[in-house]
């Protein structure tokens, strides 16, 4: 059996912000994006007896191209124009050969799987004052792939599987390219470095897998040593271009980090029609080079809901509930700081009477309780 798939896609983008309340408004800033993504992917799969075989290619190129200008309103510069080269033309190919080998053994099923990848990445239009910074901004890598499962069945209800893996990831188009622009929530200017390092991340995962007639259960612990994990710090030494943006946060790599944790969940049938599952998940990061907790580690999760299907699985009332606790250990290089914790209800129903129709309505954060999110970056 083959499969061949080709896609692409451009995108233009128009940012400003205008709309923002300011006051006093010192800059009117407008910013057009322009990214260009294409490839193609081709894929075979053979299967014998007792082992299967997965083998294709792929390519994939990405792209973007935009500039910011900055009118002043305010200051010494006020009625000057000023145009920053935020994308430089940034391009980034991937080429890779992936395989995948399943042999079902008489008491082990043992999967290897592989990938080797060619990521080559430029810019087509640098900036000069990024160039200063970064002298070399054209970069080759060759990033290999590889992981071994083992499951082993104990008998219709208990499985268990053990994985390792190694793995090599080049940075992306924004944390290798991004010139003094903000991304996402994160208020600090981002500034890419071209010169970063592949991240490598050695990772063993141990799976326990119980099902029955009414009820499942599943627990995945994993331990994660990386080598050159691909972060970024606040760089007092640089200034932002915006006068309303905290600082500079430029990409860079840690010498070595751990990532340790667990994620679980369990689903049963209760009577009555009715269904819960819970589920709890805890990351533990570690920056082993500066004895400090890794960023964006998000804390302790656990989550529990309630639901029920009736006239035919048409009417379907929910119950939910989210307990997140505090994060305390959080990176000051960063600018991380405390996430307090947050407990938080949902209520809901969706009544679908036909294959074309439904309904649905609820209440999200039914208490009304003020929080925000510890991966939505509050900064100091």
């Amino acid at each position: 059996m083959y499969k061949r798939q080709i896609y692409g896609s451009v995108v233009d983008h128009l940012m400003d912000n205008l709309l923002k309340s300011l006051d006093p408004r010192p800059v009117n800033a407008t910013t057009q994006a322009n990214t260009l993504n294409y490839g193609f992917r081709t894929e075979g799969a053979w299967r014998f007896k007792q082992m299967r075989l997965y083998s294709g290619l792929d390519y994939r190129f990405e792209g973007a191209d935009g500039q910011r200008s900055r009118e002043f309103l305010m200051g010494p510069n006020s009625g000057n124009v000023v145009f920053d080269n935020v994308w430089q033309g940034g391009e980034i190919h991937r080429a890779g050969l992936f395989a995948e080998y399943q042999l079902q053994g008489p008491v082990l099923k043992w999967i290897f799987s592989g990938r080797f990848n060619y990521n080559l990445a430029n810019l087509t239009d640098p900036d000069p004052a990024f160039e200063n910074i970064y002298p070399e901004t054209s970069t080759a890598q060759l990033n290999p792939a590889l992981s071994l499962g083992i499951t082993r069945k104990f008998s219709d209800k208990f499985t268990l599987g053990f994985w390792l893996g190694h793995v090599h990831r080049s940075g992306s188009l924004t944390e290798r390219f991004i010139n003094y622009f903000p991304v996402g929530v994160d208020p600090y200017e981002m500034l890419g470095n071209p010169s970063l390092d592949p991240e490598i991340n050695n990772e063993a995962d141990l799976t326990f897998q119980w099902r029955s007639g009414q009820s499942s259960f599943q627990l995945d612990l994993f331990m994660a040593y990386l080598k050159n994990p691909i972060s970024s710090i606040i760089d007092e030494d640089l200034d932002p271009r915006m006068p309303s943006s905290p600082g500079v946060r430029r990409y860079v790599n840690i010498d070595q980090a751990i990532k340790s944790g667990f994620e679980a969940s369990w689903q049963q049938k209760l009577p009555a029609s009715l269904h819960q599952s819970i589920s709890l998940a805890y990351t533990y990061g570690q920056d082993l080079e500066r004895k400090d907790p890794l960023p964006e580690i998000a804390p302790l999760d656990l989550r529990f809901r309630l639901y029920g299907t009736y006239l035919s699985q048409k009417l379907k009332p929910y119950l939910s509930f989210r307990y997140v606790m505090e994060q305390s250990r959080v990176s000051r290089e960063f600018g991380e700081t405390v996430t307090p914790s947050v407990a938080l209800f949902d209520l809901g129903i969706s009544y679908k009477p036909g294959r074309l129709l439904g309904f649905t309505a609820g209440v999200q954060n039914l208490f009304n309780v003020l929080y925000y999110e510890h991966l939505s970056r509050s900064v100091r």
